[in-house]
């Protein structure tokens, strides 16, 4: 996968002109644009498609005017022709009339004869930029298709939202569009329990973060990345889902300031790395390693612990193994590799043990159990505001692994043991409850662990010598 920002081309099928504009890089990557061929949506189209619109009705109740009647009469009968001879015309009819009209069977329509128009003419896009031009109206044309995301009615709002991206994606010129209602639509959307929707949803956000200036904003958004990663956890045996939502954060990782922010935010590393172990399909892997690059080019020094500390180098070792018909992802993993392996070469023990507890992943490595490393390193715990002591905390919080449990509960103990002001600092920051919470835990290492650190933290008291008592007892 290159990494030179170049433009992709679209799948094959797409819509001439909507493939993702500047700041990608140049793959073959099949991402969907618009969800031009989404079933779900285009099942509900044609049964719209069959329906007769009372249009004479609207007519006799003043909804629309006589003019209004005839023209939709006429651009029924031969749209192309109607838009060839007066294209912006027929255009700022059916937006007028989607702010007019309120029936939903009519919106419905009028959306999908304006889709239907956009999808048949590749020039069709630019008569709504001349539109808005022409009417100098900073609200053409996205506005009207904005306004309905709000709308009582799911085909209205996925057929809006579509229509709308679908122009974005047109535009020539950068745009002053304010996507924050998008983004909070996208985000509603990618909670549905209808799995259609958020099928839908997560094809819509692919399609308007290939625009660059789009990313940032989304990212800072609120819960839409929070609701991109659950849906990615979600979706573990799911291997389309799982490339459509990693495409999406892989495009993301364009952006420097991102790229140095996912992996402390979200922890994606270990869930990538999870996946690439399980994946049964290549596209999934070549978006990981691409995504894994991406993070490593544009913020090295804020995800080397993470990818150190999460044995990525191991993984990507492995999957170098393995035969591949796209010859990127070999040139990806080398580059990968190559890059750990100059960082780990430099990496003292600390270090190493560093990355390891920043990356929540502990396990049995030689540094948990010298003690000579302990006598030499454990004042060292107390650096950038006790960072790696709150670490440990954190994952005493949150891990549900008893080995991850048991060594953090020793390092804990080590710490107090070996650094003179060790207890205090255990006591103010918390770990102290949290260590005896897991003298009761169902694994009878971590409950050894937990009630062996206890001692050190309780040294020359008395409840030093019930641990001890209950340690004897294990």
């Amino acid at each position: 996968m290159s990494h030179t920002p170049t433009k992709p081309a679209a799948p094959a099928g797409a819509p001439a002109g909507a493939a993702p504009t500047a700041d990608t890089a140049d793959v073959s990557i099949d991402a969907p644009i618009v969800a031009s061929h989404n079933k779900y949506l285009e099942d509900q189209s044609n049964t719209i498609r069959a329906r007769t619109i009372p249009w004479e009705g609207y007519q006799r109740a003043t909804l629309i005017t006589e003019e209004e009647l005839a023209q939709i009469r006429q651009f029924e009968k031969s749209p192309a022709a109607a838009l060839s001879e007066a294209g912006d015309k027929y255009i700022l009819m059916f937006l007028t009339l989607l702010q007019k009209l309120v029936r939903t069977d009519t919106i419905q329509n009028i959306l999908v004869l304006i889709d239907d128009v956009l999808q048949a003419d590749d020039n069709t896009p630019s008569i709504f930029f001349k539109l808005a031009e022409q009417n100098e109206d900073p609200n053409l044309p996205y506005a009207p298709f904005t306004k309905l995301l709000k709308k009582d009615d799911e085909y209205i709002q996925l057929k809006s939202a579509k229509i709308l991206i679908f122009l974005l994606l047109q535009s020539d010129s950068p745009t002053t569009y304010d996507p924050t209602d998008l983004f909070a639509w996208l985000a509603s959307q990618m909670q549905s329990t209808n799995a259609s929707v958020v099928d839908i949803a997560v094809q819509l956000l692919q399609s308007l973060l290939s625009i660059t200036q789009y990313r940032l904003p989304f990212y800072q958004s609120g819960t839409g990345m929070v609701t991109l990663v659950d849906i990615l956890k979600k979706n573990m045996t799911n291997p389309q889902m799982q490339y459509q939502t990693i495409y999406i954060l892989w495009l993301l990782t364009y952006i420097r300031d991102i790229a140095a922010d996912l992996q402390r935010k979200f922890d994606v590393v270990p869930l990538f790395l999870d996946i690439a172990k399980a994946a049964i399909k290549e596209k999934v892997v070549r978006v990981i390693v691409a995504t894994f690059r991406n993070i490593l080019e544009k913020a090295p020094q804020e995800n080397m612990s993470a990818f150190i500390g999460n044995k990525v180098l191991n993984v990507a070792e492995t999957l170098s193994g393995r035969k591949w018909s796209d010859t990127e992802i070999g040139e990806d993993l080398e580059f990968i590799k190559e890059e750990l392996s100059k960082s780990v070469a430099n990496l003292s023990t600390f270090d190493e043990y560093a990355s390891e507890v920043r990356s929540g992943k502990l396990e049995w490595s030689p540094a948990h159990l010298s003690e000579q490393f302990w006598k030499q390193n454990a004042g060292r715990l107390n650096e950038k505001d006790y960072e790696l002591l709150r670490l440990l905390s954190r994952t005493i919080a949150t891990s549900r692994t008893s080995v991850v449990l048991a060594v953090a509960a020793h390092d804990v103990g080590q710490y107090a043991k070996h650094c003179s002001n060790g207890k205090k600092a255990i006591q103010d920051i918390g770990i102290k409850t949290q260590v005896m919470q897991l003298m009761t835990h169902e694994d009878p290492d971590v409950r050894y662990q937990a009630l062996v650190a206890v001692q050190y933290v309780f040294l020359d008291s008395r409840l030093f010598q019930l641990s001890r008592s209950l340690t004897k007892n294990l």
